[in-house]
């Protein structure tokens, strides 16, 4: 047990040491590229602020890194505390004593699966929380970063655009809102207004878009357009302020970068993306194939470890040089293999499934195959 701990501890001070290394080199070069940048944001409110400002964005960003860069790091460090136990002959009295290897490196193994399930959560809970907030304080001066991409309801046919999309507010910023005739409106019409907040569905409730201040049309015009079926869609709210609610499933993500933004996201929310009437086959398509690879990709890290164990402590080794290329070159192979699939999937070639689980049996087998090699 006390060498169980020893070599668990060993693991994640690599780990940690690597991750601060990286990310520190990471931030150093991004500091010194962008801090024009960084001032122009801080608006000359001083130094104090400056050095908040600068915190807070390498703190959202070293949640983004661990995401995108730990499964990695993960590997790294095993390589990394491998050959310093061969090198320090650590490895030898214990397997002179009987121990099988497997048993020996157990303990890093789990502190590996750890670290994953670490990955996991992060991606699960910290990241939807920070990514969009981190780029809205990152280019909040510079409205092409934030620009709207319109989007037309699946469903409804209600077109939306507008002219920035704030992600963690769930706003636009002066939105236009194209209702279709004549299954909504009698004429055509567009809605516009100062800005528009997306309120998600709640009870009897429907998700849609809550338009204040609407300048264009007057709400008195509105309600005279609209058909039967418009009236279930679009409501004119009453009270002081012209207010317009719009019953719409798209939400503020799916208008700012549709290509990527959605891996921002936690599983729970993509699967109700995919649920989600309003968007179009293709990009369900996207998603579930997306989803699957992210239930994969845990289980590929573990691969990627099992992997990397006999390789670097195989027998009749010609030296931890050629161990550490071979266990990279295989590394290698793994990873172009998924990314191989993941192109097909993406080019309909294979069914999403397929190109998401075909590289984790291929891996498997692979690793079931070298754990033969590995020291005894």
């Amino acid at each position: 047990m006390t060498y169980d701990r020893y070599l668990m501890r060993n693991f994640l001070h690599t780990f940690g040491v690597c991750f601060i290394a990286m990310f520190g080199l990471v931030a150093v070069i991004d500091l010194f590229e962008n801090l024009d940048e960084f001032l122009e944001i801080n608006g000359g409110k001083g130094p104090l602020s400056l050095v908040q400002l600068i915190v807070t964005l390498n703190a959202y960003r070293s949640i983004l890194f661990l995401d995108r860069a730990g499964p990695a790091l993960t590997v790294i460090s095993v390589m990394t505390v491998l050959i310093l136990l061969q090198r320090s002959g650590e490895l030898h009295p214990l397997l002179a004593a009987g121990i099988p290897m497997y048993r020996i490196l157990r303990p890093m193994v789990f502190a590996a699966i750890g670290v994953n399930a670490l990955i996991v959560f992060n991606q699960e809970v910290l990241v939807p929380r920070v990514a969009f907030r981190e780029h809205e304080i990152r280019h909040q001066n510079d409205l092409s970063q934030s620009q709207v991409e319109s989007l037309t309801d699946h469903r409804t046919r209600i077109s939306i655009d507008g002219e920035m999309v704030r992600v963690a507010e769930r706003m636009i910023e002066k939105p236009v809102f194209v209702l279709p005739s004549p299954s909504l409106v009698n004429e055509l019409t567009t809605l516009e207004a100062p800005s528009a907040t997306f309120y998600p569905a709640t009870g009897k409730h429907p998700a849609g878009w809550l338009l204040r201040d609407v300048t264009y049309p007057p709400v008195a015009e509105i309600s005279r357009n609209l058909t039967d079926r418009g009236r279930e869609l679009v409501v004119v709210l009453p009270g002081p302020g012209d207010r317009v609610f719009v019953a719409s499933a798209v939400t503020c993500d799916q208008l700012f970068k549709r290509s990527s933004s959605f891996t921002s996201l936690s599983t729970a929310d993509l699967l109700e993306r995919i649920k989600c009437p309003a968007i179009s086959p293709i990009s369900v398509y996207r998603l579930v194939l997306y989803v699957h690879s992210r239930f994969t990709q845990p289980i590929l890290n573990v691969i990627a470890v099992l992997l990397t164990i006999p390789l670097m402590v195989r027998r009749e080794s010609p030296g931890l040089a050629v161990d550490s290329s071979l266990c990279c070159f295989v590394l290698a192979i793994l990873f172009a293999v998924a990314q191989g699939f993941q192109s097909l999937g993406a080019s309909y070639v294979v069914s999403p499934e397929l190109a998401a689980w075909a590289p984790v049996v291929i891996g498997g087998t692979m690793s079931a195959w070298l754990s033969g090699v590995i020291r005894t």
